[in-house]
């Protein structure tokens, strides 16, 4: 080949080396000329080879793909079915067709290639063991569970044989058997196929490999359905030290895994080790002077109703406060950061029935909403219902009527008459007119109501329920136990499979 061919080449591998794609792609294709002109067809093949691996690299995929192609016919006119350069463009256009989830093209590839393992290098060496390990990928992606597990345990023996228990690539295999188990909703398998990887993974990289992180965070995952949410917590933790490590403590991703953690506790009622993570993300944030800033007031939130669900009433109405003054001074008034403070401030104080204080809190936002988006937007509507359902646990009967009588209006004519936000209205009037002794006009309200839910949101929906509650109550009032003693437990009935159904799923 010409120099010039060779200088083009240089350049391009230092370009490549560099991760200077784009440079690295225009000096390949200037070689690429170069050997079309020499008329050298195995250089044209290698070549094509280097363009496509720009564009692979660079997730080109659709430009990569008829440049292997080609590559691959010109090395099948030229060299023995067995080549070597013939095995790598099969394992090159395998590649492409992967990513490109073209599981139909990769699959007769990944065949053909295990075949010719098979054949120069015999049934049991650890390369066929590799290309076992590569179809079963495919398979698994296909959701071809029994063939991609023969394969995998076929894999895992030859590799476990020729190179010992404790390889990093028995331990990747162990890992891939795992996910495939995860993908089968096999938990137990799963769970005790990547322990074994992580155990053998953790002697042969290291505990601190940052390539463990998916490993690490699969087993949380596994984990989690296997009711180990503890054990879980504490994977991430170790995903966490890995970050830390690679990251730096105080890399935004760090702060944000720190803040999840710290909610994944809560979620389980370890108030201790949730307080402890939450605490710390917010001493990084005052360090870098962000503790005034919404994401600091959300940690605080976040402390609030930690402290909340402890009942630790004072201390979390602190933290909900300062959360709220920070996005005041940090970001005004009327923005939707203010206004997330105000709806944990007021649903903090609707939990401890505490309505005098949760009201000004709706009474900003209704206004706030009405202002920005108008007196028909839905967003406003739902805020104008949280508003009167307040004024009616106040027993401020006559305010809380006016309000659901406008809403119901708004309802109608914004949603129609069979959306379930005209039925959530429907309910609040007839609650409020029940609560003033209206009772003729609250049992017809009522009545509506549980007939427009029933048909918005299905006659199992928990809302469907809290009317016939409501209407049982008036029935009571008017002297008809039978009737409402029925309608109490169609109520309880669904009450009862909602929590069943709840159960179910956790």
């Amino acid at each position: 080949m010409s120099s010039d061919f060779e200088k083009l080449m240089e350049s391009a591998n230092q370009a490549l080396q560099n991760e200077d794609l784009a440079q690295a792609e225009t000096m390949y294709k200037a070689a690429l000329w170069e050997a079309e002109r020499s008329k050298d067809p195995l250089t044209v093949a290698n070549c094509l080879d280097r363009v496509a691996e720009v564009c692979f690299e660079a997730g080109k995929f659709e430009e990569a793909e008829p440049l292997y192609k080609r590559a691959l016919e010109i090395r099948e006119k030229e060299l023995s079915p067995q080549h070597e350069d013939i095995v790598q463009s099969l394992n090159n256009l395998s590649a492409v067709y992967f990513f490109q989830e073209r599981y139909d093209k990769a699959e007769p590839i990944c065949t053909r290639l295990t075949e010719i393992y098979e054949q120069v290098l015999g049934p049991n060496n650890p390369e066929v063991a590799t290309s076992y390990n590569n179809l079963a990928l495919l398979y698994a992606a296909q959701q071809k569970f029994g063939a991609a597990e023969a394969l995998y345990k076929r894999s895992l023996e030859l590799k476990t044989k020729a190179l010992g228990d404790d390889h990093p690539e028995v331990g990747d295999i162990l890992h891939n058997l795992g996910t495939l188990y995860m993908s089968d909703e096999r938990f137990d398998d799963a769970e005790r196929m990547l322990r074994k990887a992580l155990n053998v993974l953790e002697v042969a990289l290291g505990p601190e490999h940052s390539d463990l992180q998916g490993l690490i965070l699969n087993l949380a995952g596994v984990l989690e359905k296997n009711n180990s949410p503890y054990d879980a917590m504490k994977m991430h933790e170790r995903i966490l030290s890995l970050k830390e490590v690679a990251l730096g403590p105080t890399h935004p991703e760090v702060v944000e895994m720190i803040t999840n953690i710290a909610t994944g506790y809560a979620r389980i009622s370890k108030h201790q080790e949730a307080e402890r993570f939450y605490k710390r993300a917010l001493a990084i944030k005052e360090r870098s002077q962000a503790k005034k800033t919404p994401e600091g007031a959300e940690l605080l939130s976040y402390l609030g109703k930690l402290y909340r669900d402890q009942n630790k009433l004072p201390q979390a109405e602190s933290f909900y406060l300062e959360a709220l003054t920070i996005c005041e001074q940090s970001v005004g008034l009327h923005h939707r950061e203010t206004e997330a403070r105000l709806r944990d401030l007021a649903a903090f104080y609707q939990s401890y029935k505490r309505w005098p204080k949760a009201e000004p809190c709706w009474r900003r936002i209704f206004e706030n909403k009405e202002r920005t988006l108008g007196k028909e937007h839905p967003d406003t509507l739902t805020i104008k219902r949280e508003l009167a359902s307040c004024l009616l646990e106040q027993q401020r009967l006559a305010d809380s009527e006016k309000l659901f009588r406008e809403l119901l209006q708004a309802c109608q004519k914004v949603f129609g008459p069979d959306h379930g936000e005209v039925g959530e209205a429907l309910h609040g009037l007839a609650e409020s007119l029940r609560q003033g002794n209206k009772f003729d006009e609250a049992e017809e309200l009522y009545r509506r109501a549980i007939d427009v839910k029933t048909r918005a949101l299905g006659p199992q929906d928990i809302s469907v329920a809290n009317s016939l509650i409501g209407y049982s109550t008036l029935l009571e009032s008017t002297y008809r136990e039978a009737e409402a003693e029925h309608w109490k437990s169609c109520a309880q009935a669904i009450l009862d499979n909602e929590r069943q159904t709840q159960a179910a799923r956790y």
